[in-house]
């Protein structure tokens, strides 16, 4: 899962550091992320996982750093509906 937020991370997110070189703690938003590059990434997550993230988790906590947001992915695609036959 964090090789799959780490490649959203490098397209969407337009920090001037690999993805890949981040701590899962490290502060994105002191890494050079944007508001609006958090938006971006939390969308293109939402498409490559087929969830939606709750209204709580839109909020900037989330998206600090990669460990936040895979315990938000994670939560998210708990809460997803079930689909099958």
């Amino acid at each position: 899962m964090f090789s799959t937020i780490r490649r959203i991370i490098d397209r969407e997110g337009r920090l001037p550091i690999a993805a890949a070189d981040l701590a899962p703690k490290a502060d994105l938003f002191a890494s050079g992320l944007t508001p609006y590059c958090a938006v971006r990434i939390m969308l293109a997550l939402e498409r490559e996982f087929g969830v939606q993230f709750p209204r709580h988790a839109m909020k900037r906590e989330t998206m600090r750093s990669l460990e936040s947001i895979e315990q938000a992915l994670r939560l998210a695609l708990s809460a997803a509906p079930v689909t099958g036959a």
